[in-house]
Formats: structure tokens, sequence, C-alpha cells
């Protein structure tokens, strides 16, 4: 999910690397083969983005929804309908769509959603692909829902079979999540789902957060659940929560938000009702 750029580069020093060296291979080969940049010229054509500082340490390169374990199964669920659509919530640069069009999947059924507009530019300038890419690339934001008008109300009479929303609910507090959760719910078609990943924890709860005084929640399955159970109640929906939690990509102390009880939280919420 995208962040507000400051303007103060300092404020958020911990949150930058210096120029990559290489990157990995998932997103080099999505450049050779997707964008068409030269092998010798992808670490410097990356290096030309200039990230906001939240997407610092080059997290717009990490090919999130290609390591979920469902992956393969929306490919075949956006290929076999023609009129199934693809939302990417906090989409970022639109890495992921980029991903599942190198895939197969028609570029037409494809939405990315983000608060900042900016970040869905510098998306074409990293993919090289602004005449090409048929997807649309819309600015909202979720909290606000139907009350900010378009485009989140066309979203909301159309519908999305698949909505992709990954590194946003555990920016926030548990309340702020659930108002969220109940915007997104009215996006997502019965029979369709949600799918993500997010920091979660062996011990869920309120953990103190980046901004001073403030907090988000760390969910594990079994809030995570409660929380949609809620949702589902205050919406007139049902939802079933299917996740698990392991250590993959926890980097502890190098991570000024993480602690011993942090994990990966991999997660498939599928509209019943």
């Amino acid at each position: 999910m995208a962040a507000t750029n400051d303007g103060n580069k300092d404020r958020h020093q911990q949150w930058y690397d210096p120029d990559l060296e290489e990157v990995n291979p998932e997103i080099r080969s999505l450049l050779e083969n997707y964008s068409k940049v030269p092998p010798a010229d992808v670490v410097k054509h990356v290096n030309k983005i200039n990230p906001y500082p939240c997407i610092g340490h080059y997290r717009f390169l990490n090919l999130t929804l290609l390591t979920h374990p469902l992956y393969q199964e929306i490919i075949r669920r956006l290929k076999s309908n023609p009129s199934s659509v693809y939302l990417d919530l906090g989409c970022c640069f639109g890495q992921d769509l980029r991903q599942l069009v190198q895939d197969g999947v028609p570029s037409s059924q494809l939405i990315g959603l983000d608060i900042e507009g900016p970040l869905m530019d510098l998306g074409y300038e990293l993919f090289l692909d602004q005449k090409t890419m048929e997807s649309k690339f819309l600015v909202a934001d979720i909290f606000k829902g139907e009350s900010q008008g378009e485009p989140w109300t066309s979203l909301v009479a159309n519908g999305a079979d698949v909505i992709h929303c990954s590194a946003f609910f555990h920016l926030f507090p548990l309340n702020e999540q659930i108002e969220a959760a109940k915007n997104i719910a009215q996006l997502v078609k019965k029979g369709g789902i949600i799918v993500g990943r997010q920091s979660g924890s062996v011990k869920p709860g309120e953990v103190p957060a980046i901004k001073p005084g403030s907090t988000s929640f760390r969910h594990d399955v079994e809030t995570l659940t409660k929380m949609w159970d809620q949702v589902g109640s205050e919406t007139g929906t049902k939802w079933k929560v299917e996740g698990s939690l392991d250590e993959v990509g926890m980097k502890g102390k190098k991570n000024p938000v993480e602690d011993e009880n942090s994990r990966r939280l991999l997660f498939t919420i599928t509209r019943l009702e």
C-alpha cells in the first residue's frame, strides 16, 4: 500500500537502501520479458526510479501476488471468464498487474487502485508500457468508500471477482481495519475472493506503529476471522477466512516494526453470501 510522500527523506532514512547492485529474479524476469529491458540495463533502469519514503527498500519490486498459494487458480479464473475482474487495492506501481499480463491475463480485465496517483504514473516509467497497458488505474481512498463518489461508486456497481489487498490492514488499529474492510466488502461479488499477505503475529493485538503514539493491529487467522465475521454482520454479507502464519520475509531487529512474535500472514477471504 502506498504511503504519502512528506518530502522529508531524512525522517524516513531507515526505510531507504542505497542503489541496488542486483534485483530479485522475479522482477528481473518481468522487466526483461515483459518490458523488454536489456539484461545489462535492468539494475540501472530500476535505480532511476525514486521511491516514496515508505516504499523504500525497493518494495515496489516485490511481486507479492506471485507468492500467494492461489496464484495459479487466480490466473485460471481470470483467463477462463473474459468478463471477470481483478482489482488490486494499494497497487503501488502496479507490479502485480504486469505479472498477471505476462502470465497471459488480458490487461483489460485488471484494475489498479491507490491513494497516490504518482505511484501509478511511475509504474508506466518502470514497465515501459503506457501505450500497451489497457488496465485502468484509479485514485481513491479505501476509508472514504462511497462518500467520495467516483470512481468508487462504479467499482461498487460493477464488483470484482478477485481482489488483491496486501500490506494494507496491518498499518492501522483494529477499529480502522474494520471500517476499511466494510468498504472493501462492497466491492466483492458473491463467490469472489480477497487475497493477500500482511504482517501478522503469534500474539495478536495492538502494537506500536511508526508514527509516535499510534498503534496497528496484528492478526492471526483466528482474529482475522473474527474481524470478517463482524464485517459480515454489519454489512449483511457472509465470509469464509482461510490463512496461515509463517516466517517468510521476517527481518526481526532489522525492521523497526517487527518483533519476535511477528509472522507473515497469508490469507484468502471468500464471500459466501
